[in-house]
């Protein structure tokens, strides 16, 4: 059974999955810092909140703004510097603040260094109130797993409708017709 359990709110455009206990024993408290620094092909270096406010604002050398610079291959980003501590709000920053939207996620890891402290993502949309689902074993009334909706597939069109149906089958716990390509997990 699927059923909406509640609502998260989300006000900086990401999202943490980790279990409290570890909120007071390994959270530390760490200043957002963005380098967010982009090397131009001129070779001159652009930064965010340094040279231009935010990435729609035109930045007059080029008459274009930073999101078109990046977008027509002009400038590349510049590795931002690492967190200092593994588990807090700029290493959650860190993870799920790059321009390249594939990879605005990631682990993060105890203070010891391994993994499974939290996992972090950027939200769909950005801020907003999203639902929480979750899969309840209808024997047992356990959950089997939540998912927070970002984006709700019936509004996003870049969405396949075989995409649609593997993703239905896989919450409704239902096996794709070609059995090579199962996955268990």
């Amino acid at each position: 059974m699927r059923k909406i359990i509640g609502e998260v709110g989300v006000d900086s455009g990401q999202i943490l999955v980790c279990d409290p206990c570890y909120i007071d024993s390994e959270w530390k408290y760490e200043e957002c810092s963005f380098d967010r620094k982009h090397r131009h092909l001129d070779g001159t270096v652009l930064q965010y909140r340094v040279d231009f406010p935010n990435y729609g604002v035109v930045i007059p050398k080029y008459g274009k703004t930073m999101n078109q610079i990046i977008a027509d291959k002009e400038a590349y980003e510049i590795p931002e510097s690492p967190a200092e501590y593994s588990f807090s709000y700029n290493a959650c920053c860190k993870k799920t603040c790059r321009d390249d939207e594939e990879e605005n996620n990631g682990q993060l890891n105890y203070e010891a260094g391994h993994p499974g402290v939290g996992v972090v993502t950027s939200s769909g949309y950005g801020d907003g109130v999203y639902p929480v689902v979750a899969d309840i074993d209808d024997k047992t009334g356990r959950v089997k797993s939540i998912t927070v909706v970002f984006i709700d597939d019936e509004e996003d069109d870049s969405i396949s409708e075989e995409s649609r149906e593997e993703e239905d089958d896989f919450l409704n716990n239902d096996p794709p017709d070609d059995e090579d390509d199962y996955d268990p997990r």
